[in-house]
């Protein structure tokens, strides 16, 4: 085979192969090699828009502190309390507008501000005609420090712009008296250092009224659209970061909200790093990476290319070789099995070839020799095979009537007719095995007769005793209903019985108490009798006072009638104590009266205390003994309940086991009913067979029932009815008919 016959020599295929391999791996290289370029671009201009937001984020984070520090300084001057609280604008502004200068170059400090204890600006040394309005009013910082007392720092809107603020408590014998404000404005006066700084841009975006509006910026383009900002605003792309190409550069933009004092947003700073020489560097290292990479690809193409021809050659040789062999000429000469590498190893693969068509060759002649003798023995084998396969014949045929006549339930047959040596035996095992299958199915209509005839005995028996368990399930349920009836009237009187006893109890502690009442009583009378006593002997004394008084108003009257004219006065005031005591005396005999019948009224009532007293212990002696009388009978109700309780569970019980014993009987008799008609289908099956003489009927027999032994629940029934003897006990009783032992 020449090689205008290979239709696709092999080293087209390795040249193709390697061409494939070469490009698989120039795009792996170059893809990776861009793919990691691409990553560390990416992580550069990462580093550095985070750079330069750290930074400037770092940069407002100290202006605060400043801020803090100067706020805390100022407002700790001895002095700085006396002139807030004296609104001492001129003098502040005089003290301070002279450093202001240097604040600003120096800190970048641009906002101070001094307010008193109401909020409002006393002094600005920023803006010196400024001064008066409210601070509060928009000044977060300033409330917390009047009401806090101590430093706070934060972003609020200021008088003109949002600015960064400290605001420093002045504290003055314990007490606020009001507050140093330090501020930068966030404008481009502070953003354009920092600017410089980070060779960028920034800008600050204040929300207005819903919509962000442009504070500050040291750029002359807008990098982002309102949209854009919108989102940053809102958080759905906190710290957007997005690459833009201008005219100036290439930048990185990243956007990131910020807030007040309060904790709201207010505004979204926009930084702008300026990323052009990374990305000329990453492009420079692409184009590199690109062109190394195809230099390598095209040699290493050439070099497959080359190795492919050579091995195309010797592989051609081969080819033809292995043609002539294939096509009966094993005179070929094969050469290259000297060689150490594969193809080497080909050729002499291809001699292996070669030996085995030589050896095949041989054996060919042997073969068509032997092919005579195998036919000889052949024709031989195939007559021994038709006389075998006649015997086999004969025997199948009589098997297989034997068979038939199984069949058809004839187990008289046998197999008379002799078969072939060989299967002589199996013709003997045949009529054994139907003989013994003749005496077995004798055996078992025997059998099926006894049973169909012991399992309708066991079916009416069952049927019986099934009539018997529902009659004697259902006497106990009345049974168990009257004892239940009858526990539930004990347990109802042992109630009441307790109820009763504490009606009893309380009564007995009532009489008790009414006694106590009574004791009591008695003796508040006798103190009233002795109260009494003491009353009259003080109208008494009243009296005798009275009378003494009468004696000295009659003496009275006497010396002013010798006294004359001039004691006509004082015998008019004698008459009229005379007639007052005459009156009291009258008095004091009349309330002497009234306790005297007071004192016999009371000693009449403590007589009828008494005796109540005596009919109340009377009532308690009653009570004690109606006490203990109830006390016994609610004992006794408690005991004939807990007896009736375990008779009712006992009869429950009862109950439950005759129910149970019920269910069984209907299964027994359920079974009995299946094993009868089982039994009479064996019979009728064994009845299909033919067994010679062999009497498979049956007559079919019924045991009579036994008579049912008297239930000792019964005379249980009977017992309850006699003790109780209610209406219960004779809903429960049941006639001997229906109760029957089973």
């Amino acid at each position: 085979m020449s090689e205008a016959h290979i239709k696709r020599p092999l080293w087209m295929i390795i040249t193709a192969c390697g061409f494939a391999a070469v490009l698989f791996s120039s795009v792996a290289i170059g893809g990776t090699a861009w793919y990691r370029q691409s990553v560390a671009t990416s992580d550069a201009l990462d580093r550095e828009a985070a750079g330069d937001l750290a930074l400037i984020q770092t940069d407002m984070a100290a202006q605060k502190k400043a801020a803090s520090a100067l706020a805390l300084a100022i407002a700790g001057q001895p002095d700085i309390a006396g002139l807030i609280e004296r609104n001492a604008r001129d003098e502040i502004i005089g003290r301070f507008s002279g450093a202001m200068p240097s604040i600003v170059s120096e800190g970048g400090l641009q906002l101070i501000t001094f307010a008193n204890v109401s909020g409002e600006a006393v002094a600005r040394i920023h803006a010196p005609d400024k001064f008066g309005d409210d601070m509060k009013t928009r000044r977060k910082t300033v409330v917390d420090a009047l009401a806090t007392g101590k430093l706070v720092a934060g972003t609020e809107p200021g008088r003109t712009a949002v600015s960064m603020f400290a605001s420093a408590p002045v504290v003055r014998d314990g007490k606020t008296v009001g507050v140093v404000d330090v501020g930068t404005s966030l404008t481009n006066a502070y953003f354009g250092p920092l600017a410089d700084r980070i060779g960028g841009e920034v800008s600050v975006h204040i929300m207005v009224d819903g919509k962000l509006e442009k504070q500050a910026t040291t750029s002359q383009t807008s990098f982002l659209s309102p949209d854009a900002l919108k989102a940053a605003f809102d958080g759905t792309a906190m710290q957007q970061q997005q690459q833009i190409t201008t005219e100036t550069g290439s930048y990185v933009v990243r956007t990131v909200p910020f807030n007040n004092f309060s904790g709201s947003k207010i505004g979204v700073l926009e930084i702008a790093s300026d990323v052009t020489s990374v990305l000329e560097d990453a492009q420079t290292a692409l184009w590199t990476t690109v062109a190394g990479t195809s230099v390598v690809s095209l040699l290493s193409l050439i070099g497959f290319f080359v190795f492919a021809r050579s091995l195309g050659g010797v592989l051609a040789g081969l080819t033809g070789t292995m043609s002539r062999l294939a096509s009966g000429d094993l005179d070929a000469l094969i050469e290259g099995e000297s060689r150490p590498d594969e193809v080497g190893a080909m050729a002499r693969a291809v001699n292996v070839f070669k030996d085995n068509a030589l050896h095949a060759r041989a054996l060919e002649q042997e073969t068509n020799s032997q092919r005579s003798q195998v036919e000889e023995e052949r024709r031989r084998t195939a007559e021994q095979e038709r006389v075998r396969a006649e015997a086999m014949a004969r025997a199948t045929s009589g098997l297989a009537d034997g068979l038939q006549q199984l069949a058809a339930g004839n187990l008289t047959f046998e197999l008379n007719q002799h078969f072939a040596e060989e299967f002589e035996s199996l013709r003997a095992n045949f009529n054994q095995a139907v003989a013994q299958l003749r005496e077995t199915m004798t055996s078992v209509a025997e059998s099926t007769s006894s049973i169909d005839s012991g399992s309708r005995e066991i079916s009416q028996s069952a049927e019986d005793l099934s009539k018997r368990t529902e009659q004697q399930a259902a006497s106990l349920e009345e049974t168990a209903a009257a004892l239940d009836q009858i526990t539930t009237n004990v347990a109802n009187s042992s109630k009441r019985a307790e109820e009763a006893r504490t009606v009893a109890i309380q009564a007995n502690e009532n009489a008790k108490q009414s006694g106590t009442v009574v004791a009591n009583a008695v003796n508040a009378m006798g103190r009233i009798e002795q109260s009494s006593n003491q009353i009259s002997n003080i109208i008494g004394v009243i009296d005798d006072i009275a009378f003494q008084t009468n004696l000295l108003a009659l003496n009275a009257g006497v010396e002013a009638a010798r006294a004359g004219e001039a004691g006509k006065g004082f015998a008019v005031v004698a008459q009229e104590v005379r007639e007052l005591a005459q009156r009291s005396a009258t008095a004091a005999k009349e309330i002497k009266d009234l306790i005297r019948n007071s004192s016999v009224e009371v000693g009449n009532g403590v007589k009828l205390v008494s005796d109540t007293g005596e009919a109340l212990k009377t009532i308690e002696s009653y009570i004690v003994t109606i006490n203990q009388h109830m006390d016994a009978i609610a004992t006794s109700s408690r005991e004939q309940s807990v007896g009736l309780s375990e008779v009712n569970t006992a009869v429950n019980q009862m109950d439950q086991v005759t129910q149970q014993n019920a269910a069984m009987v209907e299964e027994a008799n359920a079974a009995g009913a299946t094993l009868a008609n089982e039994a009479g289908k064996l019979r009728e099956l064994v009845f299909r067979f033919q067994l010679g003489g062999a009497d498979s009927g049956y007559t079919a027999r019924r045991a009579a029932p036994a008579a049912p032994a008297p239930s000792p629940a019964r005379g249980m029934v009977n017992r309850l009815a006699r003790a109780f003897n209610g209406k219960s006990a004779t809903a429960a009783a049941v006639s001997n008919d229906s109760w029957e032992e089973f």
